[in-house]
């Protein structure tokens, strides 16, 4: 992410910085309280801890070098001027949350240390008292950590338990609708090749034995209405999914993967009074009929599926694309990508049952891939216009 020029911290940070910098308060209170040839000093070294708390956010592989920095100015304030200056360290436990355990317990065990060393005199002083002012900042630099680092990973768990949930919900549908599917390839093209068998001989029939073609006719139209009475129950038990909402599942997907998934809908982009999330919402439609759409969607589930099981890809693309005559969505991966021997014999990655969906609604699969260069998936429907009133 680039720097801002005006604002102190990212903006995925939200409000948290900010109020970090309360803890700021008691050190510059004890450090005021100096002598003025003590406090000057303090207030460049208190610059530098600033600027240093601000580049932590926004350099991100020198974040350990930055706590250090920080870490020694707050144990420069507890020797030198009060022990009270401990609470500055609160100010380093969310960035110390995302670092290695052995840096956090290092930091820990030093910051401890000193701060204890330096508190001797005080005990002496006013006893006990001093204990209960030390085990804030104590537990804020050497447990809290921990604890953010802890939560942080359980919440990073139920994340991918619930896209995981999500998935088997989805793959359960799937089951189901490839069930649909089988029995429209099965059933309903085993009851049209019947047809187009008894369309050829009642046609060859005519000239010779009229009475025998008009009974073929009628067992023809007996036949068409089943297979029509077929199709409609087989449809009616499908529901239509909608490539759009698709868009969301594979974003949960992937991003519990840990894959960045980018999707261009090149469908919308020419409605300038659309925004992106309007364009991408659940009821954007393609120019397709919902049975393609819906063979679409499946199919576009099943790659991105494929692209965090077996690619071992970082970046993800997603581009739909509308030509003349047919509708492409193109997922593009960086990942280790296939020779084309592999991509002929791997059946059991869902590209064969990819091939058979996409053939149920006359469309076609391509494939570009070579070892450790990725692989580019076409999915390619055949473009039906729909009627002004369909919508």
């Amino acid at each position: 992410m680039e720097k801002s020029k005006w604002r102190l911290f990212p903006e995925r940070e939200g409000i948290v910085p900010y109020i970090a910098l309360a803890n700021c308060v008691i050190p510059l209170f004890f450090m005021l309280r100096e002598p003025l040839a003590s406090v000057w000093p303090g207030l460049l070294l208190f610059a530098v801890f600033l600027v240093a708390y601000r580049e932590q956010f926004w350099r991100v592989r020198y974040v350990q070098h930055l706590l250090i920095v920080q870490l020694v100015i707050i144990l420069f304030y507890v020797v030198a001027y009060e022990p009270g200056s401990a609470y500055l360290g609160f100010i380093l436990s969310l960035p110390l949350s995302k670092q290695r355990p052995r840096f956090i317990m290092v930091v820990a065990v030093v910051f401890a240390a000193v701060t204890a060393w330096a508190s001797i005199p005080y005990f002496e002083k006013i006893g006990s008292v001093m204990l209960f002012i030390l085990i804030p900042p104590i537990f804020g630099v050497c447990i809290m950590p921990f604890i953010i680092r802890n939560a942080a990973k359980f919440k990073t768990m139920a994340e991918r338990l619930k896209a995981a949930t999500e998935q088997l919900e989805r793959m359960a549908q799937q089951e189901e609708r490839q069930r649909i599917a089988r029995e429209l390839h099965d059933t309903l093209g085993h009851t049209l090749s019947l047809i187009a068998l008894k369309g050829e001989l009642t046609e060859k029939l005519i000239p010779r034995a009229p009475e025998k073609a008009m009974s073929e006719a009628r067992e023809l139209t007996e036949t068409a209405r089943s297979a029509l009475k077929q199709m409609r129950e087989l449809v009616t038990e499908m529901r239509v999914v909608r490539l759009a909402e698709e868009y969301a599942h594979a974003r949960a997907l992937c991003a519990a993967a840990g894959i960045a998934l980018t999707i261009e809908d090149r469908v919308y982009d020419h409605k300038k009074d659309k925004t992106a999330d309007e364009a991408l919402s659940p009821t954007a439609r393609t120019p397709l009929s919902p049975l393609q759409e819906t063979i679409l969607a499946m199919s576009f589930r099943e790659v991105l599926t494929n692209v965090v099981r077996h690619s071992r890809a970082t970046d993800c693309r997603a581009e739909l694309e509308i030509q003349e005559g047919s509708v492409i969505m193109h997922v593009i991966d960086n990942g280790q990508g296939m020779d084309e021997k592999e991509i002929k014999s791997a059946s059991g990655s869902g590209i064969a049952g990819l091939r058979q969906r996409l053939m149920l609604v006359d469309g076609h699969l391509t494939i570009q891939s070579a070892p450790q260069a990725g692989m580019q998936i076409g999915l390619h429907i055949p473009r039906t216009i729909r009627s002004q009133q369909g919508g």
